[in-house]
Formats: structure tokens, C-alpha cells, sequence
């Protein structure tokens, strides 16, 4: 057979054996597309669904009743539909275990699940694992402007024994008028004992945030008073002095007056002390351990401690605050204790700092001394030990120091947002050691009597127990996280 036409054959032969091989890579390129096509319209569902938890706003605010509803339907192009379904979560018993909520939502949620799937066919009939469809999966979590502050118990100061705290009964968000009252604590935090402490000086219950109290539930007592009036719920009214609470000296919830910006001369106490289901009413001011005493838990917040006070609240420890131990500059130790407040602002000197202005970055930075806001001579400035001695302390000493050591252990460089999480809202030591707290949370804490922490400088690092006056929303999480095919 002629060269010629033996090659023509095999050639002919390979051809017609390609042509089915062509035909199947055909066939699973159209799959492979319409598989990704699927995937794509599914996102479309969620950045759609993303849009509108986004929008739900009124006045730059939060608004629950603009949520979207919990099924979405949508049409891509040439035919490609996408169904979403978003789940809500409120606060549970644990606050790091959410709950979910009935559709609509009637509480603030903490997140949403978003499912979308998509595919050709009608998009009431998408669920997940249809034929011809795909789904994607994603959590979004609700932005406020205080993360840091998930709330805690409001605990008496005695007994520590089967201890009390403020409760508020079974429902999350009480009726109008139900009573502010003590039960056991609840091992482990419960909603019902789950307060926030807020800038406007309220005592909120977490997470009781409804259409009829956008704002939530907040303890009130009207005016005009009188010992005994019991504390109840009514929906929180901000700045209202019926609904503003200042922690004091002795760690009473003091109240406020009806026509001046002070201290009223009432504070919260037990009806009858040290008794649990008893309520809460006004009564006298003062040290009754088992009655008036309460000892806010870190996650209940600052209240209105903050620097434009002059105060310095750590952010790991967010109700406590630099602290001249028993107002007494030359103690062993300074301390970190309750944030005090009172609802002018002007709190107790030994709460008040004057120190150097936040700075952007160490390089900008003017360090400079931490004076006390003690009203008499001689001044007390804050001193470092210099060292990270587990017996080593901050103290004091006088500002006026002229011997060269102490001058320089008295130099402090205060730094704001440095753009960097590390680096942010430190104070550091002229030995660049970083000003703390000590740790509350581990075995056998090194704490002053009433079991607050004492100060010191450790190696900096990026610990939350180094930063101070750190926005409440400092650690903002991304908005959408975990997305994943189902």
C-alpha cells in the first residue's frame, strides 16, 4: 500500500476516535459550567441578602423592624433563580451559645445564618440539595458600638457563699413594671442576670430589646421618692435621671437627682438583705455587704468611665478603672477597682488622672507624667517599679520628686489607636514595660482584699489586659465569616 494513503487511514482512524472523546469533554464543559453558574447565583443570593441586613437602618441606627424576612427569592439571568433563608440568634443563657429566634425576629439579634441556594428551577421549589442546584452557607454577625460589653452579673458583695445577684425574672425582655429583684447567681451567667452598664448610666437587661423597647429595659424608679419605692422595668430612656444609677465610693448604685445633674440621696438595696426573691428597692446609702454592696462583673461595662472623665478603664477588665488604693498615694500597690461614676462626671479623685495626651504612634508620643487628681498638696504622681517581678508594684510618688530615678520611673508614654491592634492603647513605661492589671482569671489571682486587682508592668504584647481606654467596639468581628458549600 502506497505511503500515502497508509497515513490518509490512520488519520481517518484517530479522528473517528477522537470524536467521542470531543463529545465528552463537550458535554462535562457544559456540566462544569452550569455547576459553577449554580454557585454563582447562590452568592448572588447572599450579597443580596447581605444588602439588606445591612440597610436596615433608621437615623444610622439599627432598626429591627426593617430586618429582612427570613425567605428571600431572587432571579439571576437566563433563567438562574436563588432562595435564602436567614436564621436569627439572640443572646442565650451562655452568651457564647446563641440561641435562634422565631421568624420575625422581636429581639436584637447577635447573627444570622444565611443559606442561599441556587439553580434553574423555580426558586420557591431551591432547598438545599435539590437536583440541579447548589448552596452556600454563611454567618453574619451584627455590628454595635459595644462589643466589648456582653454583660454580667450585678452581685452582691455578701454572702460569697450561694451568692445573690439582680435578676429579672423569666422573661428576656420583662413587661413594663415588673420589679427588679435578688435570686441566686446562676453558675455560669443566665440571661436573666445579664446586665449592661451604660454610658448614660442605665442599668440595661441584655438582650431585652423589642419593637415596643428598641432601646430595651432599663431599672427605673419614678419621682417624686421615698424609701422603700420599688425598682422596676420600664423601657430605657437614656439620659433620664429616673433611670441613672452611679456606682459610689462604697460601691453603691447610687441615684440622681430629679432637677440637678448630682447624686440623688437614695440608693438600690434589698428589701430585706441578704434574702433571695426578695425585690429590689430604694433605700439608704452605705456598707451593708448583704444589702447595698454589688460588685459588677468585667463584662457589664464602664458606664460613663471613660477619658473625657479623666478616668482609665481597662479594657479586659471593662467595669474597672485605675485606682489609688483606699485614697492613700503612698499604699504598697495601686489597684484597678469598680469604675465609680456619678452623673456630672466629676468622680472621685482618686479615680481622676491628668496624663499626656493619646498619641498615634511612639514616635509622636510626648511621654510625661500620670498625676493623681488629689485636691491637696503634695501632688502624687504614678510610678513605675521597673521591673516585671511578680512582688513588684505600680505606687505613687510625689510629682515634685527631684531625685533622678524616680523621675524617670515616673514618665510614661500613653499611646491611642496606633492603626496597629498590638500596639494600640498601651502605656508604656520609660523601661518599656506596659502598664496592667493583674489577671483575675487564673488560679490563685494576686488580688487586694476585696479581690480586685492590683497594678503592674509587664512585657507589652497584644493582651487586652495592657490596653486602656480602648473604644468599647475595639475588636470588632468581620461581618460575614465562615462561608462554606453545603
Amino acid at each position: 500500500m502506497p505511503l500515502a494513503m497508509l497515513v490518509a487511514m490512520v488519520g481517518m482512524l484517530v479522528s473517528t476516535a477522537l470524536v467521542p472523546v470531543v463529545v465528552n469533554q463537550i458535554g462535562g464543559t457544559r456540566i462544569v459550567s452550569g455547576r459553577t453558574q449554580e454557585l454563582q447565583v447562590a452568592q448572588a443570593g447572599i450579597d443580596m441578602a447581605l444588602g439588606q441586613l445591612r440597610a436596615a437602618a433608621t437615623a444610622g441606627a439599627g432598626d429591627l423592624e426593617k430586618l429582612p424576612p427570613c425567605t428571600l427569592t431572587g432571579a439571576g439571568t437566563d433563567g438562574w433563580n436563588y432562595r435564602v433563608t436567614i436564621t436569627y440568634y439572640q443572646l442565650g443563657e451562655d452568651a457564647s451559645d446563641p440561641v435562634p429566634q422565631a421568624c420575625p425576629p422581636i429581639y436584637v439579634p447577635v447573627s444570622a445564618t444565611l443559606t442561599a441556594t441556587g439553580g434553574r428551577a423555580p426558586a420557591a421549589s431551591l432547598t438545599v440539595g435539590s437536583a440541579g442546584s447548589r448552596t452556600i452557607e454563611s454567618t453574619y454577625t451584627f455590628h454595635t458600638n459595644n462589643e466589648n460589653i456582653t454583660g454580667g452579673a450585678l452581685q452582691l458583695a455578701s454572702p460569697t457563699t450561694n451568692p445573690l445577684c439582680m435578676d429579672a425574672g423569666a422573661d428576656s425582655s420583662p413587661a413594663a413594671g415588673a420589679p427588679l429583684k435578688v435570686q441566686l447567681c446562676k453558675a455560669g451567667g443566665s440571661s436573666d442576670q445579664r446586665f449592661a452598664y451604660t454610658a448614660d448610666l442605665n442599668i440595661k437587661l441584655v438582650g431585652s430589646e423589642t419593637a415596643a423597647a428598641p432601646e430595651g429595659m432599663c431599672v427605673d424608679v419614678p419621682y417624686p421618692r421615698a424609701t422603700g419605692d420599688a425598682a422596676v422595668f420600664q423601657p430605657c430612656l437614656g439620659l433620664a435621671p429616673r433611670q441613672q444609677w452611679s456606682l459610689n465610693d462604697s460601691s453603691n448604685f447610687s441615684s440622681t437627682r430629679e432637677t440637678t445633674v448630682k447624686l440623688g440621696d437614695f440608693c438600690l438595696a434589698l428589701k430585706v438583705a441578704g434574702t433571695a426573691g426578695t425585690p429590689i428597692v430604694l433605700g439608704s446609702c452605705g456598707g451593708t455587704a448583704n444589702q447595698n454592696i454589688f460588685r459588677p462583673q468585667p463584662g457589664v461595662g464602664a458606664g460613663m468611665a471613660s477619658a473625657k472623665v479623666n478616668q482609665l478603664v481597662n479594657f479586659k477588665q471593662f467595669s474597672r478603672c485605675l485606682d489609688v488604693t483606699n485614697f492613700t498615694p503612698t499604699f504598697s500597690y495601686m489597684i484597678v477597682w469598680f469604675c465609680k461614676q456619678s452623673p456630672d462626671g466629676n468622680v472621685p479623685w482618686n479615680q481622676k488622672w491628668y496624663m499626656p495626651a493619646q498619641a498615634a504612634s511612639v514616635a509622636t508620643a510626648v511621654p510625661g507624667q500620670i498625676r493623681s487628681g488629689n485636691p491637696t498638696a503634695p501632688a502624687y504622681c504614678l510610678l513605675s517599679p521597673g521591673s516585671t517581678a511578680t512582688t513588684k508594684y505600680v505606687t505613687m510618688a510625689r510629682c515634685d520628686s527631684t531625685d533622678a530615678a524616680t523621675i524617670a520611673a515616673m514618665k510614661w508614654t500613653v499611646l491611642g489607636d496606633t492603626g496597629e491592634y498590638t500596639t494600640s492603647y498601651r502605656i508604656v513605661d520609660s523601661f518599656g514595660y506596659c502598664l496592667t492589671p493583674t489577671d483575675l482569671t487564673v488560679t490563685n489571682p494576686d488580688t487586694h482584699t476585696d479581690g480586685t486587682a492590683k497594678v503592674k508592668v509587664a512585657a507589652c504584647s497584644k493582651a487586652e489586659l495592657q490596653k486602656w481606654n480602648a473604644p468599647a467596639n475595639l475588636n470588632q468581628p468581620l461581618a460575614l465569616t465562615n462561608t462554606r458549600e453545603k
